[in-house]
């Protein structure tokens, strides 16, 4: 499971997040509560303003990036290495990566 708190780059881990964790997972198994609890981690999750991720080259030469994918990252991993592969081998992908470029944020600026 996870939680979500938008507190920017903060990192620490929240006696409330774990507090929502173990509640749900005790409502499933019971049997955790005599489990010792070990080790917390907390990490980020990067998104953009219009929830798309960023994918292609950039104004920066040589510089391809993959990120933004919020929640999704997993879930999109197979699709976005394949687009990126096909970038940095082809200099073309397989599908239009126009609605995922960084551009896409100039644009809005200028509207």
């Amino acid at each position: 499971g996870s939680t979500l708190e938008n507190v920017g780059f903060n990192k620490d881990v929240t006696a409330h997040g774990v507090h929502q964790l173990l509640h749900a997972a005790l409502e499933i198994v019971p049997g955790l509560a005599e489990a010792r609890l070990t080790q917390v981690w907390a990490g980020l999750r990067p998104d953009t303003r219009d929830n798309l991720p960023i994918l292609g080259k950039t104004p920066v030469e040589g510089l391809i990036v993959a990120t933004g994918h919020f929640r999704n990252g997993i879930l999109l991993a197979p699709i976005t290495a394949k687009l990126i592969t096909e970038l940095i081998t082809k200099n073309e992908t397989s599908y239009s990566l126009e609605p995922f470029s960084l551009q896409r944020f100039n644009q809005e600026a200028s509207d």
